[in-house]
């Protein structure tokens, strides 16, 4: 949708991704999901469980990278 013209410019504000992190046994763990925005992307992360500071900065460190790619 982003390559239609008048949509592509609305496509930040009501398109919303979420991704969700999850241990190999299924237990989700952490989530990021886009905001609305026009112009920029805003996201928020919830923790979702238990995690220890090792995992937790590896998940956001892993997160920031889907997203900025």
């Amino acid at each position: 949708m982003g390559d239609i013209p008048i949509l592509g410019f609305l496509t930040g504000y009501f398109l919303h991704l979420a991704y969700t992190a999850a241990r190999p046994d299924g237990t989700p763990v952490m989530r990021v999901k886009k905001q609305p925005a026009f112009f920029e992307g805003k996201f928020t992360i919830e923790k979702l469980a238990d995690l220890t500071p090792q995992e937790e900065l590896n998940l956001i460190y892993s997160f920031l990278m889907l997203l900025l790619l």
